[in-house]
């Protein structure tokens, strides 16, 4: 329990603002609407949340509908305990091989061509 007084609560910074009535005890009854009242406020404040949020993901799903079907799928599948799966490590390893193989081949054109193989293309917008 708290060495300040309800007054010094009151002020907020522990200073008393003088004279005060002493507040009484709420009644189970007071406290019971309290809480209605903070429950009520609170599922307002949760309504508007998601009101915004649906607003926000409908407009997603007009303006890119299949980026969101494969984003929801994604998720979908992370939230089902894809990750740890045997098949996610396979398809990993074949999305990294199919990656390694494109950045060799670009690098092999570039060289080829007689340009530098890092940074060739930032130096052909430059002139």
């Amino acid at each position: 329990m708290s060495a300040m007084s309800d007054s010094e609560h009151a002020n907020g910074n522990g200073a008393a603002r003088g004279p005060q009535r002493p507040r009484e005890p709420m009644s189970l009854v007071d406290h019971a609407r309290q809480i209605q009242h903070d429950a009520e406020a609170l599922a307002g404040a949760v309504r508007e949340a998601t009101d915004g949020v649906q607003r926000s993901l409908t407009a997603q799903v007009e303006q890119r509908p299949f980026s969101t079907v494969g984003v929801a799928a994604g998720v979908g599948y992370v939230l089902g305990g894809g990750l740890s799966s045997r098949l996610t490590a396979t398809l990993l390893g074949a999305a990294t091989r199919v990656a390694v193989a494109l950045v060799a081949r670009e690098l092999g054109n570039r060289i080829l061509q007689g340009g530098s193989p890092i940074g060739s293309g930032a130096a052909q917008e430059r002139s």
